[in-house]
């Protein structure tokens, strides 16, 4: 039963059915190919397709609908995040707790703190020096019609420091303490053996 009819188990009204169905899905699936044409022109006239990253809102004018522009509010703090990262050598752990505990920073339309992986995000984010990808790797690069945040080198200077400390947390997890290999496993089950035996 649909809204307007009803089918009865027949060959002809069973037919009839698959019909009205495959109009349907060739309906949705032409809707679907409008939706992603709209996008694509949308990021070739670059102007960025979903909800902006922290830092920018979706401008509300009807003359500018749908551009992105720099959140007065925000914003400043992002830009700090970068050059604390580049400048002052901070770990993404120290600004998050830097905007935390300092700042109570909150991401945009939320009354939620950034998580450490949002911190890290943002600071790989390549749209906030101008340009963007779409979709995310796809390996197509678009340049933006927003206000750029940082520029090119300060971006490239937080990489090679968020990559640095990749790096050392990597190594210090290797590292190796005191009394480590002490005992092996076979070590381990001759004790609990000898264990046995004296209790026996």
């Amino acid at each position: 039963r649909t809204f307007s009819q009803s089918f009865r188990n027949n060959p002809n009204e069973k037919f009839l059915l698959t019909i009205l169905g495959g109009q349907a899905k060739l309906e949705n699936d032409n809707r679907g190919i409008n939706v992603r044409r709209g996008l694509r022109t949308r990021v070739e006239m670059g102007l960025w397709p979903t909800t902006p990253p922290t830092g920018y809102l979706t401008q509300k004018m009807m003359d500018k609908k749908c551009q992105v522009v720099i959140d007065p509010e925000r914003a400043p703090i992002v830009k700090k995040m970068f050059e604390k990262v580049a400048y002052e050598k901070w770990s993404g752990r120290k600004i998050y707790n830097w905007l935390k505990f300092e700042l109570n920073f909150k991401a945009n339309g939320s009354n939620k703190n950034l998580t450490l992986s949002n911190v890290y995000m943002i600071l790989q984010n390549h749209f906030y020096y101008g340009i963007f990808e779409y979709p995310k790797n796809s390996g197509n690069w678009y340049t933006g019609k927003h206000d750029p945040l940082i520029t090119k080198e300060l971006f490239d200077l937080v990489q090679a420091q968020v990559k640095g400390n990749i790096l050392g947390a990597l190594k210090s997890e290797n590292k190796e303490f005191l009394f480590t290999k002490l005992m092996t496993a076979d070590c381990a089950v001759q004790e609990l053996q000898l264990m046995k035996s004296l209790r026996n």
